[in-house]
C-alpha cells in the first residue's frame, strides 16, 4: 500500500497544476480506485495482436472533472475493458488503471475520448469512454465512436484435412453514433442511407445539403459537417 501510494501522489504531483485544497483531496480517490496493472505485455503466445488502443505507450493528458488537464508521459487504453491507464513513472510494462469517476476523459496521441452517461443513448451500450471525432471542427460532440476489441477464436473448417493450429486474435471494432435533436445518441454506420435514417425528421434537408455541399460522408470530417447542419435547423 505505502509503494502504491507513493506512485500515485508522484503520478499527479508530476503534472504541475495548481488546484485547490477540495479537488486535491477528490484526486487522492485515485488510490482507492486504481490498481497496478501487471499485464502490458503486447505479445502472448497463442494470440495475434494485443488489446490496447496503441502498440506501445501514448502520451496525452487525464481530464479529471471536465476542468483538470493532467499531462502524462505514458498513457495508454484497453479496448477490451474500456478503461485508461497511466505508466508507472518507474517501471517501463507497468501502469494504473484508472476507474474513477472523476476521470471525465483523456487524450492519448492527439485522440480525445470522453466519458458519456449511458443515458445519453438511445439503446444501452457497455463503454464508458467514447472518442470525439473531427474534434477540430465541431466541439459539439456530434459524432462519438466507440473502439473496442474482442479475442475471437480461430475458425477452423472440419473437413478432416485441418490439422494446422490456429491462434486466437484480437479483432478492432468501430462503433460510430449521431446526436439528434432530443440530445441522445443513436448509433449509425457512416453511410447516407443510415445517417439520413438516424436523423429523419430533416431527411430532406439533410439530402439537399449532401448534394449542394458535395459532402461524401463515409468520411468522418464531411460527416460531422452534415450533422452540424442538422442541428443548426
Amino acid at each position: 500500500m505505502k509503494i502504491m501510494k507513493k506512485a500515485i501522489w508522484g503520478i499527479l504531483f508530476l503534472t504541475n497544476i495548481c488546484i485547490g485544497q477540495n479537488l486535491l483531496e477528490k484526486l487522492a480517490v485515485f488510490e482507492e480506485s486504481a490498481r497496478v496493472f501487471n499485464d502490458m505485455n503486447y505479445s502472448v503466445d497463442g494470440i495475434d495482436g494485443h488489446q490496447y488502443f496503441l502498440d506501445n505507450w501514448g502520451t496525452g493528458k487525464i481530464i479529471i472533472n471536465d476542468t483538470v488537464n493532467a499531462p502524462q508521459a505514458r498513457i495508454q487504453f484497453d479496448m477490451v475493458s474500456g478503461e485508461p491507464i497511466i505508466g508507472n513513472s518507474t517501471k517501463e510494462n507497468k501502469g494504473f488503471i484508472l476507474r474513477d469517476k472523476s476521470v471525465s476523459g483523456f487524450v492519448i496521441n492527439n485522440n480525445k475520448f470522453i466519458r458519456i452517461k449511458s443515458n445519453k443513448f438511445l439503446e444501452e451500450v457497455d463503454r464508458n469512454y467514447f472518442a470525439v471525432a473531427a474534434p477540430l471542427l465541431s466541439e459539439n460532440n456530434y459524432l462519438i465512436i466507440s473502439y473496442s476489441k474482442i479475442l475471437k477464436e480461430p475458425y477452423v473448417l472440419n473437413n478432416g484435412y485441418n490439422n494446422i493450429d490456429q491462434n486466437k486474435k484480437y479483432v478492432s471494432l468501430k462503433k460510430f453514433y449521431v446526436l439528434n435533436k432530443e440530445n441522445k445518441y443513436i448509433e449509425i454506420k457512416l453511410k447516407e442511407k443510415s445517417i439520413l435514417n438516424a436523423l429523419a425528421e430533416k431527411k430532406k434537408e439533410l439530402k439537399k445539403h449532401i448534394r449542394s455541399k458535395k459532402l461524401n460522408v463515409k468520411k468522418e470530417s464531411d460527416a460531422v459537417k452534415l450533422i452540424t447542419y442538422y442541428h443548426s435547423l
